[in-house]
């Protein structure tokens, strides 16, 4: 089914070292490494962070990089092993995997991995 369908639009957009941060009004994150394009993977934090939505919240220009992505495209292409696109949790339970991870010293990403790593091995062994 198509995004443009169901609405689902960009609200916010934030920017880490190694990816963006896309919230949706759905309540979700899309966490997208700037490695999805090659442009993005080559550009400098200064001119990804000059952007402006387009069609109202259905994608994301960046004018110094001449970059153009879309929702519906990244949700297209999760799955991608290439890609490496992750549409995450509920934005209420990434906070409650922050503040664990804050007080136990981890990144959110390292907590990640290590639930993760834990959850394969456990498979592994039933």
């Amino acid at each position: 089914m198509s995004t443009l369908d169901n609405k689902i639009l960009i609200q916010s957009v934030g920017f880490g070292s190694d990816k963006l941060f896309i919230e949706l009004n759905i309540g979700r994150v899309l966490v997208v490494p700037y490695s999805y394009t090659t442009r993005l993977s080559q550009a400098t934090q200064e001119e990804i962070k000059k952007y402006r939505l387009i069609g109202d919240g259905r994608g994301i220009h960046f004018p110094l990089i001449d970059e153009d992505i879309s929702v519906e495209g990244i949700i297209r292409d999760f799955g991608n092993e290439v890609k490496r696109v992750n549409i995450s949790l509920p934005i209420l339970f990434l906070d409650e995997i922050d503040e664990f991870a804050k007080k136990h010293h981890l990144s959110r990403s390292a907590l990640l991995q290590k639930a993760t790593s834990t959850y394969i091995s456990v498979k592994k062994n039933l």
